[in-house]
């Protein structure tokens, strides 16, 4: 079961992990329930993914934690502009391009000495079955992700071909990953993602006979609605990653 704030970074790497499609470019408004236990209660957090041909946004209705000292409620990613805008407050985001993003992994990784520990995580295993289904109007066929560590559970997700979304540079590969990251984006997803193409409308977690809920779709919504949203709001004013490492520094 996910935790209520878990990290945006991870998010991404959810959506990622299962999207696409060899349909029409989608347009328009998708709601996601993501369901969390705390102190043995299940909460639910709705999360709205506006796309268009070149943007998209991630907005919650909790904020996302980013890092120790930063969250946010909204995550816009412009492949246009190849940067990340990080909705921080009323009146300022933060910008950050993806050049910056591996520049800052290279630099870590000359720090440590260049040198990594080998990655010995179990890598998730998946297939199809033979079940399919229809949610929200769209046919879903379900895939089973296993783990060698516990194989008696796995996550059954159903993945519908006929939603296509854009994701730019989240599909591209990352430069100075380290090997556990970049194993993930460009091994698993490069097969279920932009060569399989899929959207998850649904992800289950199954033990036994229970399936326990951990994301659902309760709304797709193709229309000229993210147009609006994939804007950055007037009267924002856009801070630069240097500039913010710089104030986090002077207020240490």
């Amino acid at each position: 079961m996910f935790t209520k704030r878990f990290s945006l970074l991870g998010l991404l790497f959810v959506l990622a992990l299962f999207s696409g499609s060899a349909y029409a470019q989608f347009e328009g408004q998708i709601t996601m329930d993501v369901f969390s236990e705390e102190d043995g209660k299940i909460e639910v957090s709705q999360i709205n993914l506006y796309a268009t041909p070149n943007r998209i946004m991630l907005k919650g209705e909790d904020d996302f934690a980013v890092m120790d000292q930063m969250s946010t409620d909204g995550l816009l990613i412009r492949n246009d502009m190849k940067d990340f805008v990080i909705m921080t407050g009323k009146d300022q985001a933060l910008q950050v391009t993806k050049v910056e993003i591996e520049g800052l992994v290279e630099m870590l990784s000359s720090w440590s000495g260049g040198a990594s520990e080998p990655d010995n995580t179990p890598k998730p295993d998946y297939s199809f079955s033979d079940r399919t289904q229809t949610i929200l109007g769209y046919e879903a066929a379900e895939m089973i992700v296993t783990d060698s560590e516990n194989p008696g559970k796995h996550l059954s997700i159903w993945l519908a071909p006929d939603i296509n979304i854009n994701w730019g540079m989240l599909a591209e590969r990352w430069n100075n990953m380290p090997e556990s990251i970049d194993s993930e984006i460009n091994g698993v997803a490069q097969d279920v993602v932009f060569k399989g193409k899929n959207f998850p409308l649904l992800i289950e977690a199954v033990e036994g006979g229970e399936r326990t809920t951990i994301m659902k779709v309760n709304n797709v919504n193709p229309s000229s609605v993210a147009k609006a949203m994939v804007e950055i709001p007037a009267g924002v004013t856009l801070m630069s990653f240097k500039d913010y490492v710089f104030k986090i520094m002077m207020e240490r």
